[in-house]
């Protein structure tokens, strides 16, 4: 009779076994640092919301690996004039609870961030959009209110959410506990700060996602993420610190996956208030900031060293704008001539964890040199959240990074890093250039793209010498990934997890 039970368990083992590694393979489990407000992709701007609302919702345009357009809710797209655009949509696209996407749905999405009562985040992305029309059930047009050369790269993420059900639930309800997209995987449940549960939508036009389900977890120490990937809790983590990168590389259950990428990370001061109202004080802070030391010592040279905040790779960029260099002695100069000869102190803010270390060094170097500052660490969401959407008085000045939402042109981080109107969503509590926001205007609103160089090699002249940041460098996205999972980084910061495979 004992020999029997322990053939029997044992037999029921071997059938146990390859169930619970099967159960593994159809989940896809990623860590980010926190979750955005909400689910509701109109409504926040934050990179760990837009990585998650990418795998829920789809847009009218997308872009491959190679980042080039590719047709998504759109199947194709033309300019009909300098301020038309006419979008033909993909037949048949079911939302996650069956409807059906219309024309309607297409126009209510944009009508939606265009309302100036709901004080989308999204708003100044697409405001120079003055009327969706729509031609017949298959046609839009997007009308413009002057030439708008943003138009397509704006498309690739905005996504469409269905009229009917928003209308019917609400906005709150919507973004909280029944988010409805087109996308690769549908919503189950949001606990929040803990975890994100999609599962894969059958009905989506590409076909089933590889992964049955997808697990976002909100995870905000980065040791507890790596702990995490390497005991198998977690499959895919972002912004890998440098001084982890080998580990990772050598661990045996995981890998690490790189990709230069727009992020551009910044020190954004306050020019409203002393010290930073003074020019010299914000030319002092750049020099006195070693970047090249940074990038080498604490991001494993995982970075370049930009010259203004606009990107090498984005249109419009001038090589000839060149970096401030390392000049801890010129800082002294400046700042004393500034009217600070024995120093000052400042307070600068961040919620950026994964590079805590960096703003560190960052406020000693700066201290070194007499511009003694205290760094203030911010909860990543809520706080961070709050200054954007308050008054700004938080800090002399704060550390963080623009992602371009994964556009590749010069406004898509001058507008919301320095225009004063409401869609500028850092210019208008800190920045203060004589005539810089008319030059932004300008620069996006001509489909000329000579002229739109000529105006942003005018303004990278300008913003080097006017100093509104300390200017860094730009980032790569770094992966650690399982080796359970087959993905790549991309060049665009998309975590793109329908291209996600399980390790065959």
């Amino acid at each position: 009779m004992k020999r029997w039970r322990l053939f029997l368990v044992l037999f029921l083992a071997t059938l146990l076994i390859p169930l619970g590694a099967a159960a593994q393979k159809d989940t896809l489990v990623v860590a980010l640092v926190s979750h955005a407000p909400t689910i509701d992709p109109h409504f926040h701007f934050e990179r760990v919301g837009i990585l998650v609302n990418i795998n829920m919702f789809d847009s009218l345009l997308h872009k491959n690996k190679r980042l080039e357009y590719e047709p998504s809710l759109a199947t194709s797209w033309k300019a009909l004039n300098d301020t038309t655009w006419e979008f033909k949509l993909r037949k048949g696209v079911k939302f996650h609870n069956g409807e059906v996407m219309t024309a309607e749905d297409v126009k209510f999405s944009f009508d939606r961030v265009l309302d100036p009562a709901k004080k989308s985040p999204q708003y100044g992305n697409i405001r120079a959009i003055k009327e969706v029309r729509i031609v017949d059930p298959e046609t839009i047009h997007l009308i413009t209110d002057r030439p708008f050369p943003l138009l397509l790269e704006r498309m690739v993420f905005f996504p469409i959410v269905p009229k009917k059900h928003v209308e019917k639930v609400g906005d709150q309800v919507f973004g909280i506990s029944q988010p409805v997209g087109t996308g690769p995987w549908k919503f189950v449940e949001w606990k929040r700060d803990q975890h994100i549960k999609l599962e894969a939508f059958d009905g989506h036009w590409r076909g089933r996602p590889a992964f049955k389900h997808l697990i976002i977890r909100a995870v905000p120490e980065v040791s507890t993420q790596v702990a995490e990937l390497k005991t198998g809790g977690v499959d895919l983590i972002r912004n890998v610190s440098s001084d982890l990168v080998p580990d990772l590389k050598a661990h045996p259950q995981t890998y690490v996956s790189t990709a230069p990428i727009l992020r551009t990370h910044y020190i954004e001061f306050d020019m409203r208030h002393p010290p930073f109202d003074k020019k010299l004080v914000r030319q002092a802070a750049n020099y006195a900031v070693d970047k090249q030391t940074i990038i080498q010592k604490l991001m494993a040279g995982l970075g370049r060293q930009v010259a203004t905040t606009v990107h090498p790779a984005a249109f419009g960029h001038d090589p000839s704008v060149t970096p401030y260099p390392y000049d801890p002695k010129k800082a002294r100069e400046l700042l004393a001539q500034a009217g600070y000869p024995n120093g000052v102190d400042v307070t600068i803010h961040s919620a950026f964890v994964e590079f805590r270390p960096v703003f560190e060094a960052i406020c000693q170097m700066l201290t070194e040199v007499g511009i003694r500052a205290t760094p203030k660490p911010w909860d990543p969401g809520p706080a961070y959240n709050k200054f954007l959407q308050g008054e700004g008085k938080a800090t002399h000045g704060y550390y963080g990074s623009w992602g371009y939402y994964s556009v590749f042109d010069a406004d898509a981080i001058l507008h919301p890093l320095y225009h004063t109107e409401p869609g500028g969503w850092i210019g208008k509590w800190y920045t203060r250039i004589e005539g810089l926001d008319g030059m932004i205007d300008e620069a996006r609103s001509t489909v000329d793209q000579a002229k739109r160089k000529r105006i942003y090699a005018q303004i990278q002249r300008y913003i080097k010498e006017e100093a509104p940041n300390i200017f860094l460098f730009h980032q790569f996205d770094t992966l650690g990934v399982s080796k359970k999972v087959e993905y790549e980084a991309r060049g665009d910061e998309w975590l793109w997890l329908f291209d996600a495979k399980p390790k065959r």
